[in-house]
């Protein structure tokens, strides 16, 4: 029976493996049905709904996962998982839809299903990651059902509003296809290209067309990101991949991405960070998977993950300069064959370059619009920096800095000590808290005033030890990697933090010091830790301690996330938020 078991839950999660992008996307618009990334829009049927789902899932494991000695065990079986399901959903329904408790008791039964692999000896390293991809995917989902288009969003706005985002979308949402007949610098974040608002603008037309009310459309929205911060996990688990990452060292780098804060904050916004993320993993995805196998057909999803994210967000360009080296690097090593990776290279271009720069050109030809527009704020706003010496800006780490452990913003609204000014802080900060004005601290949530400085000395530590550990596995010829992926891996980081800090001197605000302009660092550094505990194999005291600490602190890491993002969930009483 056993081993019966053994083969079906193997050939499960093979098929879930086989297609990730497929698995994700579905587990994605399960939840979604529930309800519509929003706790407001639980209604009855919403938990008949989950209800009928779950029984429905548990009855297939039992049935062809062969769960039980005969039948009068399967049935016992089932029945205790149907009695423990409408009793889960009963305790959600009557403590007000509370989102930490989908978040633990999916957890719990993730958790149940770990231990049931376990018993017949089918946790792999790959099946393991997939309960974590589906834990992550939970995690996301429920910090989108307690953050609506209002909450830690970033020039979002507010629909039936005036600029922003939010009424970029509708402004696509109102008149289809039809291009701005005016100065894009004129409305607040009009200037960024179309392609998450087309997006964004297409669903909401789908979702109102099929009866949903308006304003909860708006919020249903929300559902996108929330999906492309979900896929991510799958592309990032592939990269790792095509890095040669096995085993323990694989899921201690998947376990950071998939429960890191930043990916769980980027769910939940309404801009077009997220799909921009997306497609810059994908464009790192596909430009390895060329680099192994470098034909005409692998080329074209580079071409288009970069035109399409530059389409999104001009910032992709980012992925740019690292996909240049590896092509030039594969045309001189084939440059007998020079013709036939011409042809490549001009089929990318051909693509890529119209998608990526078409809006800018056009602004530029119509309004006289700078190809790299930003718009800059006023010196005389509060958050303004660029009065400090750069050399405080960059190692200065005291003035209590480290005392107020989220992004720092003394507006009113936030009430912190100080305007944030050191990028490096900055970016940690934002990776696990976002941003001051719009993000988590325990002025305005005070349940988190001892969990939350716990997650960021953990998150601290856990990025002082991916950062040398990235750069130490870049120059290191025991890596895995051979010279080229590293040098590739290499560009990569210096590319996107070199801009970051470019980007924060350039426009010296408070609000330009944010993760969110350099999110694919997170897996990059990741993965660097994976390659040197993949390296450091040994029995000696010193691997054993890098090797079991690392697994302790990334563990602290996913559960300390899951606290806190599961203590936010929890209203507060009037009393103690004053």
């Amino acid at each position: 029976m056993k081993q019966e078991t053994k083969r079906s839950l193997e050939m499960i999660f093979h098929k879930l493996s086989k297609h990730p992008f497929l698995s994700v996307t579905g587990f994605c618009l399960l939840l979604f049905f529930f309800g519509f990334c929003e706790r407001t829009s639980f209604i009855d049927e919403s938990y008949i709904f989950a209800g009928a789902v779950l029984i429905a899932i548990f009855a297939l494991l039992i049935l062809f996962g062969r769960i039980g000695a005969d039948m009068k065990e399967m049935i016992v079986i089932f029945l205790t998982a149907a009695v423990f399901t409408v009793g889960g959903l009963l305790m959600i329904f009557y403590y007000d839809n509370s989102p930490a408790l989908i978040l633990w008791l999916s957890l719990f039964l993730l958790a149940v299903i770990c231990a049931l692999m376990r018993i017949t000896d089918t946790l792999s390293a790959r099946n393991f990651i997939i309960l974590m991809i589906a834990a992550g995917i939970v995690l996301r989902y429920v910090y989108c059902l307690y953050t609506s288009s209002g909450d830690r969003q970033h020039d979002v706005g507010y629909f039936n509003w005036t600029w922003g985002h939010a009424n970029y979308i509708e402004y696509w949402y109102k008149n289809g296809l039809k291009l701005p007949d005016f100065d894009v610098r004129n409305i607040w974040q009009y200037y960024h290209p179309p392609l998450h608002h087309w997006l964004m603008a297409l669903f909401l037309r789908l979702l109102t067309t099929f009866g949903m009310q308006y304003e909860t459309a708006c919020q249903a929205l929300q559902f996108l990101p929330f999906l492309w911060s979900s896929l991510s996990m799958a592309v990032v688990y592939r990269i790792f991949r095509w890095a040669n990452l096995k085993k323990t060292p694989l899921v201690i780098a998947a376990a950071i991405v998939c429960f890191h804060p930043t990916f769980v904050l980027i769910g939940g916004f309404f801009n077009n960070d997220t799909l921009c993320v997306l497609l810059m993993l994908l464009s790192i995805m596909f430009a390895l998977k060329w680099y192994r196998k470098p034909t005409l057909l692998n080329i074209i999803p580079i071409a288009l993950s970069v035109g399409l994210g530059m389409m999104t967000k001009l910032s992709a360009w980012m992925v740019a300069p690292a996909i240049a080296i590896i092509f030039l690097y594969v045309f001189i090593k084939n440059i007998k064959s020079w013709l036939k990776y011409i042809g490549q290279f001009a089929v990318f271009g051909a693509i890529s370059i119209p998608l990526g720069i078409w809006w800018q050109v056009r602004n530029l030809i119509e309004f006289k619009i700078p190809l790299t527009y930003v718009p800059y704020l006023s010196e005389q706003d509060a958050q303004y920096c660029g009065n400090m010496p750069l050399t405080e800006r960059l190692f200065d780490f005291g003035n209590g800095q480290l005392s107020f452990v989220y992004d720092a913003f003394t507006d009113p609204n936030f009430g912190a000590p100080y305007n944030e000014y050191n990028p490096t802080i900055g970016l940690i900060k934002t990776s696990l808290f976002g941003e001051g004005q719009n993000g988590i601290s325990d002025i305005h949530f005070p349940q988190i005033a001892t969990t939350g400085p716990i997650l960021f000395w953990i998150g601290v530590i856990l990025a002082i030890l991916c950062t040398a550990a990235f750069v130490i596995m870049m120059i290191s010829k025991k890596s895995g990697l051979d010279g080229i992926s590293r040098v590739f891996f290499g560009v990569l980081a210096v590319t996107m933090l070199g801009s970051y800090y470019l980007f924060c001197f350039k426009f010296p605000f408070t609000c330009t010091m944010n993760i969110r302009y350099c999110v694919p660092l997170i897996p990059l550094f990741a993965m660097g830790l994976g390659l040197l505990l993949q390296r450091f194999n040994g029995d000696s005291v010193g691997e054993k301690v890098l090797r079991y600490g690392t697994y302790v602190l990334a563990a602290a890491f996913a559960v300390m996330t899951c606290i806190v993002y599961s203590q936010l969930a929890v209203p507060v009483p009037q009393a103690a938020a004053v």
